[in-house]
């Protein structure tokens, strides 16, 4: 899947930013790459796909509430991309 037909692909999916745990696995089937884990809140990391599109450039996972998945630390954010996504090359920022 290209970069920038992933908001297209959310939008047909109900969504146009965040990425429940469900569509985030069916995503991460199709597209491996641009996946990242970044600095949320206090000493918390979360998880998400970055786009190339205009429309939203990223989008975050997010629990079943709506909020913002996030983990107390890069590796824990690393264990569950490679065991719930398979996704094994996330891109780490550290701002």
């Amino acid at each position: 899947m290209a970069q920038d037909e992933i908001t297209q692909w959310l939008a047909k999916r109900g969504r146009k930013r965040d990425l429940s745990i469900e569509l985030a696995k069916q995503l991460a089937a199709e597209s491996r790459l641009g996946w990242y884990i970044a600095p949320h809140g206090h000493k918390r990391y979360a998880i998400g796909k970055i786009t190339l599109q205009r429309l939203s450039t990223r989008h975050m996972v997010t629990d079943d509430e709506g909020k913002a998945l996030a983990f107390g630390s890069v590796e824990e954010a690393k264990a569950f991309l490679r065991e719930k996504l398979g996704i094994l090359a996330p891109q780490v920022f550290n701002f």
